[in-house]
């Protein structure tokens, strides 16, 4: 398109242009945000305002950083191949050289990088480590866990004095982590008195007295309706536990505070019905209310205070173990700027010039950081007196597409920003050409938002601007606006008005890409191979909520088209890691037989209830350490030896392996991955456990290395969900894309349905921040889950005003919403709707708009096979398949490498020497062990606490008999007797149960092939002289010939701990 006749011309000439100007672009959906930022990159490094390791650029996410370095390298060529000038050239040359000189990079990765230059002025450590959002989790759990154990010991009356106002300190634990999102923010702290309840106690003991004489003796046929239900439960619990203490009275309060409506039929007479209702309805109104909220405003400066200095606690915790969390970096970075002037004034000579995309959904501290690398004034602490150095500054974003205010994103900020550029000497510019959608969607889209946005910015929305479409859509392609008309269902169900609309979505799109319709290309599109025929990456399904996105994927897959999802939710709601979880739990505590019973009964293993009952009735023990009764028939116990023999193998891997190889071996042994694929939406099922491997291996290399640890991170991931999933087949990049609309953020796709039109949910706000005039002050409600609701449990003082305050801020983000949503489409755009009742849907304020716009076409297609272009796969073929993966030629069984332990390679070095048969077998070793390395864990201690007890334990464990106890004793104290057991006590360090694994390379110490040695090693402790390893024995032996013997036989395995050590 020619740009002579865009109607923003002059502002994409001052991009380029104006390179000694500030610049905030205020880019529209579709005008190439990346696009400008890329073009003035490369017009300063061409105009020589800076060589291009003095630009600094910071994008949103890594993968928008990745591709963005990479378009700025094509532009870099495309400008150098097509430039005359020689000295223009040879800058343009010399930033191709240097490009990785050039910070390209999240705002995360920029502070790091500046921190890491000047730690010792930032307070930091020099190695500090980065944190993921993972472990940052799991340490904020073990962290307020801490806390709680430090206040129960140090502070019981802090404990106390929640319990006094109704409120367990484990309730606060969500309260916790809100605050811990906003780590610079003051809380609000306003004291408010206990409140009176003599008034309201009298005006309830009314209302019982008067529901007693309207409430009819028997339950009426139908049940009692609500309000009688609530009415009767106050009454019992008058009854039960009276009126007379305040906590008792405001939990009936709590318990009544609901609407409890009538059903007149119910009732004896429709004037007692009414009666009662209005009586109900007055005392809520009247005094439920304003006493609960009196209630609530006077607990909150009490649990804030106590929820504070948890908070605090972490932070110091990470201080002291020099990690940093995202926040760290940002708060760190902005500090260490603040208050150095010579630190700024080094990286201001460093970085030249910042470019900042995606402002408007950055967090508000990186607005500190841009003003005080560019500001002119060095000394200046307060950011917004700054005035930035001429051209220092370009900063790009669409106000219209600031969605993220849940992840602190603020417009406050933004127009803040906004109005100090401009007022600095800058200028604002507005990119309104759009170069994705066809005129028919933009013609559309303007005035249904010219309606839904204000023409000026205000505090809590962007000014509409006008989507001045240039592509044109020729006749015979497909384009515009259509719909898809919902018919009335049931109840009008959520899940049906999905499913009709999943299917009608993936049957149009199966008859689209079968040649029922061709689309407009554009000139990248024809270049990169595009055909006029849409393959299924050319559809894009959107939702609003994660919700129902399980029924649009079936559909999807009823119809053979292969899709990817993202932001579905569905790790946290995955069948197969919630089976693995019970599973990897219940081989970290193989004391626990409800766990165990758990998994035997699970999908993973299929135990019947009436197999577990058998063997129980045989006097079964739940252990799978337990020996199995012999009496019980010989299927069910080789079913029960079956399932205990893998999960003692289970637990050795744990042992012996580092904790991600162990949760591999596991997983692949439980076959659970293949499991998944087979099943119903197999891909996105097994994606999500490849996920899980993944994730937890990340963790493990981030520090997170003990098994225990790894399982508290899997069960912290299935809390809070993950953001981001894994497509196991990425080669695979012809996909539909199924998605909930925060992730379509900078998305396009030439056929967009905006679907699920039964589902709109309206969120009432917890937590305002103000941000305008001086330091960040916040305003938290603080809730607790009970199951699927939330009870409030604090709330500041005037939070009715402030929450009406929020709710603009959080409606007009909605509309904004909207805005993405309907900008995505290149070429056609379709959205559902439901028109039976309109106002459930989350498109409703399209609403008004549909006129005209003609409906989807209905469509029949053949049922279509597995994929798109897969064959069809017979019995025979499966056979085949299986006699070839699993034949002896097949490369599946050639291992890659070798396994082995150091008992087995000992024990098959030579000739085992004569030893006194006992007939105790190998349990009596483990029976040994186990009391020896507890022993050792209570040092310096001479014996475990109540050490008969624990022999009794493990002797059953082990199925030996009882008696054995006391030749366990009298060998334990023999031992602990012994010179070196003295030596253990008095060492420096000592560890038990050591595992470690080494990997040994082809030709070296005598091994073919590359061979991987474990073992465990029994006992380690650390003297003036080095390290001493200790392997314990129980053989029997008679004199000192057969001792010799033992130590020459044994030698070798213990030479062998200690080369492994050394190598490790």
């Amino acid at each position: 398109m020619n740009k002579q006749v865009l109607q923003d011309d002059v502002s994409r000439r001052a991009i380029v242009e104006d390179l000694d100007t500030c610049l905030l672009v205020e880019a529209g959906a579709g005008s190439g945000k990346t696009h400008s930022l890329v073009e003035r990159m490369v017009a300063l490094v061409k105009e020589n305002k800076c060589a291009v390791d003095r630009i600094a650029a910071v994008t949103f996410t890594r993968k928008a950083a990745a591709e963005l370095k990479g378009r700025f390298q094509l532009a870099l060529e495309k400008f150098l191949a097509g430039e005359t000038s020689q000295d223009k050239k040879v800058r343009l040359n010399h930033a191709l050289n240097d490009l990785d000189r050039c910070f390209l990079g999240t705002i995360h990765s920029f502070c790091a990088a500046l921190l890491r230059e000047r730690p010792v002025e930032a307070g930091l450590e020099p190695d500090f480590v980065e944190i993921e959002e993972l472990e940052d989790k799991l340490l904020s759990e073990r962290a307020w866990e801490e806390y709680l154990t430090r206040v129960q010991v140090e502070n019981p009356q802090a404990l106390e004095d929640l319990l006094k106002i109704d409120v367990s300190a484990q309730d606060l634990k969500e309260f916790y982590r809100v605050l811990s999102d906003y780590p610079e923010v003051e809380a609000d702290r306003n004291y408010s008195p206990v409140p009176d309840l003599k008034a309201v106690r009298v005006a309830l003991n009314k209302l019982l007295n008067r529901a007693e004489k309207l409430l009819p003796a028997n339950a009426p046929l139908k049940g009692w309706d609500s309000l009688q239900s609530l009415l009767r439960r106050a009454l019992a619990r008058r009854r039960i536990f009276g009126l007379d203490e305040d906590i008792t009275l405001l939990r009936l309060l709590a318990i009544l505070d609901k609407k409890g409506r009538v059903t007149q039929n119910r009732w004896l007479s429709r004037d007692d019905a009414i009666a009662a209702q209005d009586a109900f309805n007055q005392f809520r109104d009247g005094h439920i209310t304003p006493a609960l909220k009196a209630w609530r405003e006077h607990r909150h400066k009490r649990l804030v205070d106590f929820v504070l200095p948890a908070v605090e606690f972490y932070s110091k915790r990470r201080t002291e173990r020099s990690r940093l969390n995202f926040q760290d970096l940002l708060m760190s970075a902005a500090a260490l700027l603040k208050g150095n002037p010579e630190v700024r004034s080094y990286f201001q000579e460093r970085y030249t010039h910042l470019l900042v995309d995606e402002f408007q959904d950055t967090d508000p501290i990186q607005a500190e950081i841009m003003f005080y690398l560019t500001g002119q004034d060095i000394h200046e602490q307060d950011w917004r007196k700054l005035v930035p150095r001429p051209g220092a500054l370009f900063v790009v974003g669409d106000p219209k597409q600031s969605i993220y205010r849940f992840r602190r994103a603020d417009i406050d900020t933004y127009n803040e920003v906004k109005k100090l550029i401009d007022l600095s000497g800058g200028s604002v510019l507005h990119l309104t050409s759009n170069f994705r959608s066809v005129k028919a969607i933009g013609d559309w889209v303007n005035p249904v938002f010219k309606g839904l946005l204000p023409a000026e910015a205000t505090s809590f929305q962007a000014a509409f601007t006008d989507l001045n479409t240039v592509r044109e859509n020729k006749e015979g392609n497909i384009g515009g606006i259509r719909t898809i008309n919902i018919p009335k269902v049931s109840r009008n169900s959520q899940r049906e008005i999905a499913l009709f609309d999943a299917g009608r979505i993936a049957r149009w799109i199966r008859w689209a890409v079968d040649g029922g319709i061709t689309l407009e290309r554009t000139a990248e599109e024809i270049e990169a191979g595009f055909t006029e025929r849409p393959g299924p990456a050319d559809f894009l399904i959107l939702l609003r909520y994660k919700s129902n996105m399980d029924l649009y994927a079936r559909a999807l897959e009823e119809q053979g088209i292969p899709f990817q999802i993202a932001g579905s939710g569905g790790f946290s709601e995955s069948a197969e890691i919630a089976e693995l979880l019970k599973v990897l739990k219940a081989i970290l505590d193989p004391d626990d037989s409800v766990r165990l019973v758990a998994v035997l009964r699970g999908g993973l293993f299929g135990l019947s209830d009436n197999q577990l009952w058998l063997f129980k009735q045989a006097g079964g023990h739940f252990s799978f350490y337990a020996r199995v009764p012999d009496s019980m028939d010989q299927k069910d116990r080789e079913f029960f030896e079956w399932a205990f023999g893998r999960l003692k193998a289970f637990r050795k891997w744990t042992q012996d392996l580092p904790a991600s190889a162990a949760l591999e071996n596991i997983m692949q042994e439980l076959g659970i991955i293949p499991y998944a694929l087979t099943g119903e939406l197999g891909r996105s099922r097994s994606g999500y456990l490849a996920q899980c491997l993944e994730l937890l291996a990340a963790a493990e290399r981030e520090g997170i290395t003990s098994f225990a640890s790894l399982v508290d991170s899997l069960e912290l991931l299935i809390e809070t969900g993950v953001e981001e999933e894994i497509n196991i087949a990425p080669w695979e990049n012809d996909a539909v894309r199924l998605m909930n609309l925060h992730k379509a953020k900078g998305l396009e796709a030439p056929v967009v349905f905006l679907a699920n039109p039964g589902k709109d949910v309206t969120w009432e706000p917890s937590v305002h921040i103000k941000r305008t005039g001086g330091l960040p002050y916040g305003y938290y409600v603080v809730k607790k889950k009970k199951g699927f609701t939330e009870e409030i449990l604090g709330q500041p003082l005037n939070w009715d005003e402030l929450a009406d305050i929020e709710k603009k801020y959080l409606d007009a983000e909605e509309t904004r919403l909207l805005y993405v949503a309907a900008t995505r489409a290149k070429n056609l755009l379709v959205i559902s709707v439901y028109p039976d009742k309109p106002e459930i849907s989350p498109w409703q304020s399209f609403n008004g708009h549909f006129e005209g716009v003609p409906a989807l076409e209905e469509v029949k297609v053949i049922p279509a096979p597995s994929s798109v272009g897969g064959d069809t796969i017979t019995n025979q073929d499966l056979a085949g398949a299986r006699g070839g993966f699993l034949g002896p030629g097949s490369p599946l069984n050639i291992p890659g490498y070798t396994i082995a332990s150091v008992t087995s390679l000992v024990k098959g070095s030579g000739d085992t020497p004569e030893r006194k048969a006992t007939g105790r077998g190998q349990s009596w070793g483990r029976v040994i062990h186990r009391v020896l390395e507890s022993s050792v864990k209570k040092a310096p201690k001479k014996a475990p606490a109540n050490p008969e007890l624990f022999i009794e334990n493990v002797l059953t464990e082990e199925s030996r008999a009882p008696e054995e106890k006391e030749q366990v004793l009298i060998l334990i104290n023999k031992i602990m007797q012994s010179t070196i057991w003295q030596r253990m006590l008095q060492s420096k360090k000592r560890f038990v149960e050591v595992p470690f694994s080494v990997k040994v390379e082809d030709g070296k110490q005598d091994f073919k092939g590359d061979t991987v040695i474990s073992g465990v090693i029994d006992l380690v402790f650390l003297e003036d002289g080095g390290w001493v390893i200790v392997d314990y024995k129980t053989d029997t032996i008679e004199n000192e010939e057969g001792l010799a013997g033992l130590v020459d036989y044994y030698t070798p395995q213990v030479e062998m701990y200690r080369k492994c050590c050394l190598s490790g």
